[in-house]
């Protein structure tokens, strides 16, 4: 399928731009597994898939690239890098890290927990069980938005570098079963009543109980 123009037009108002519009579809068919991992990814699929020329397909497998869903072979094309149990055990280790370090920092300072976040419970409670990406994407913001509330730029923009691992580790555990969304609601609800009663022992408590999935998928994860 051939792109007639680089940006997706509504009314003959442009929207999100091409290389966006690539970006998000092979995101999420890596998420979804429709590129399946240790596979390739070449120019031409991606172009059909999404619906743009080649330019803008090349420009999100290099920012796919450097966020760590693939990894550039020339003349081969983009291949999805495998997630490693190595590697979640590390991702679980700085992940925890950052979490119970954000979660003391809005007790101890007695922050407020932004309202966003009970929004995000509810589009999440909302969602379709089977739409496993809104899902994860939800979590993500979830997450990313209690570490941003503890006011440390630096700790926020290191934990936005552990996002496409958590995201396909989100995935993984759903689509293994290793991960339930009512308990996760449940779950979510539980971590912000702690925080706003500025409770840092229950927060990480709950914190504690959220993670146990990972271990679970770890085990069944290459080495």
């Amino acid at each position: 399928m051939a792109a007639a123009s680089d940006d997706e037009t509504t009314g003959g108002r442009a929207t999100r731009p091409a290389g966006q519009r690539a970006y998000a579809a092979i995101r999420a068919g890596i998420l979804g597994g429709a590129f399946p991992p240790g596979g390739f990814i070449e120019e031409g699929q991606a172009c059909e898939l999404t619906g743009v020329s080649r330019t803008p397909v090349r420009e999100a497998l290099t920012r796919l690239a450097a966020e760590g869903f693939v990894e550039l072979h020339p003349r081969r094309g983009a291949m999805v890098r495998p997630l490693l149990g190595s590697e979640l055990r590390d991702l679980l280790e700085v992940r925890r890290m950052i979490e119970s370090h954000a979660i003391r920092r809005i007790c101890e300072d007695r922050r407020a927990v932004p309202g966003c976040l009970y929004g995000l419970c509810e589009t999440r409670e909302a969602a379709s069980v089977d739409d496993l990406l809104t899902s994860v994407e939800i979590n993500t913001r979830f997450h990313h938005g209690i570490v941003e509330a503890a006011g440390n730029g630096v700790l926020t923009k290191a934990y936005e570098g552990l996002h496409a691992s958590l995201g396909r580790a989100s995935m993984l555990s759903l689509q293994m079963k290793f991960g339930d969304s009512d308990l996760i609601n449940q779950e979510h609800r539980e971590l912000l009543d702690a925080l706003s009663a500025h409770d840092a022992e229950a927060a990480l408590a709950v914190l504690q109980r959220h993670l146990r999935p990972i271990p679970q998928l770890m085990a069944v994860l290459p080495a």
